[in-house]
């Protein structure tokens, strides 16, 4: 299968669907009728499953190896289901360069303590993508786990310095799981809560292209990919520091 790029777009060319979905075409062609352009292409050596999903997503057999359909893109969220395994191999190539590298840190130096709870975090995630609210909450309430609570000292400072602590990633995680956690006045005062929110909205204004606005499957996918690059971006930062 083709590579994708790190974030998904809401609509998709057919060519690129085609090159996602590593389908080869012989040949494509127009035909207009004034109101109507069919677009027709050209598959030879086409598996069974691969007819099936061209058929389920818009695509009409004109004759042996021919299929035509009436636009030249779809909204990606009306396919999803059959680029998740292309964007599931993508995340997980992410994952592999995040274990590798907080690995090669904590072998110079234990920044980010190992625990069992590490292993079920990355075996959680690797390969999972976040299609909803409550999926990304526990991812960003994952990632701080891992990243921030591991790197605490015994008197709640950090192993890292000023320039990482600084991070966007670091930062990120760190705003949104205060948010997530802290709606209720009593407990945390009127002004920690609306600091908490101010700074949340910052981080949804980066993950999000339209954070106010109902979300969907392909905004949390792409928010997951931001994510996990400045992840990437924050392990390279620390490990120029240990």
């Amino acid at each position: 299968m083709a590579g994708v790029t790190h974030s998904v777009d809401e609509v998709i060319e057919i060519d690129k669907l085609f090159n996602l979905l590593d389908i080869p075409v012989d040949g494509e062609s127009s035909i207009s009728d004034g109101d109507l352009s069919y677009n027709f292409y050209t598959i030879s050596n086409l598996e069974n499953e691969e007819k099936d999903i061209l058929i389920s997503i818009g695509f009409k057999e004109f004759k042996q190896s021919i299929f035509f359909i009436e636009t030249k893109e779809l909204r990606t969220i009306e396919v999803l289901q059959y680029l998740l395994p292309i964007y599931q191999k993508k995340e997980i190539e992410y994952w592999d360069e995040i274990i590798e590298k907080l690995v090669s840190i904590n072998e110079k130096k234990i920044v980010f303590t190992p625990t069992s709870k590490q292993l079920r975090i990355t075996s959680k995630w690797k390969g999972k993508l976040s299609q909803n609210e409550d999926e990304f909450r526990s991812l960003v309430s994952d990632l701080c786990l891992l990243f921030r609570d591991s790197c605490k000292k015994n008197n709640n400072t950090y192993k890292i310095n000023e320039k990482c602590l600084s991070h966007e990633f670091w930062k990120i995680i760190g705003n949104l799981r205060n948010y997530y956690y802290s709606h209720d006045p009593e407990q945390w005062g009127e002004d920690a809560v609306k600091e908490f929110s101010e700074k949340a909205k910052l981080g949804y204004e980066y993950l999000f292209s339209s954070p106010t606005v109902k979300k969907s499957p392909i905004d949390f996918i792409n928010a997951q990919f931001k994510l996990l690059v400045k992840c990437i971006d924050f392990l390279d930062a620390v490990s120029t520091d240990v």
